[in-house]
């Protein structure tokens, strides 16, 4: 599969520092990139976009990708390891008003320790990570319920200000 599959979530804050650098890698790459926008508003010229899919349709979309790029939000990073494919999380970040509070980041770092995928903090790295992408995780519980759980006990955890999950 040749295409890089990018999600912005459901969040009303923009994330134009993801799109316009998936933007600058379908470009250069050719590769055909889909980005799901969510609430933003920004146009990206070189990718195909949409807001909003049924769950069942993204999941389609995810199964095609060669690699998923995704903000560090639970539902994003749960889809892509439910689809096994290499996930690279670019967490929205409050210092540019991606976000109201950098627990995405904390989502991103705990994610990365547990081989579940690579946190990119600086874009410009993008490029690199989508043409040798991570390996994608087979090391959690396919029972979706136990995995579900467990994010979510973590996120809570982290979300609370408990640091490491």
């Amino acid at each position: 599969a040749h295409m890089i599959y990018v999600t912005l979530g459901t969040m009303f804050m923009p994330f134009d520092r993801l799109v316009n650098a998936m933007d600058r890698i379908a470009a250069s790459t050719g590769e055909e990139v889909i980005i799901q926008r969510g609430l933003s508003k920004i146009e990206p010229t070189r990718c195909e976009y949409f807001d909003f899919k049924a769950h069942d349709a993204v999941l389609e979309i995810q199964r095609e990708a060669r690699v998923i790029v995704a903000h560090a939000g639970i539902g994003a990073t749960m889809d892509a390891l439910l689809v096994r494919k290499p996930l690279l999380l670019v967490p929205r970040l409050k210092r540019y008003d991606e976000h109201m509070n950098d627990h995405q980041l904390e989502i991103a770092k705990a994610m990365e320790q547990r081989g579940w995928g690579r946190m990119i903090l600086n874009v410009a790295e993008l490029d690199g990570a989508c043409a040798t992408p991570p390996i994608p995780a087979e090391s959690y519980t396919p029972a979706k319920a136990g995995l579900v759980n467990s994010l979510r006990g973590w996120v809570d955890h982290v979300a609370a200000g408990g640091g490491e999950a």
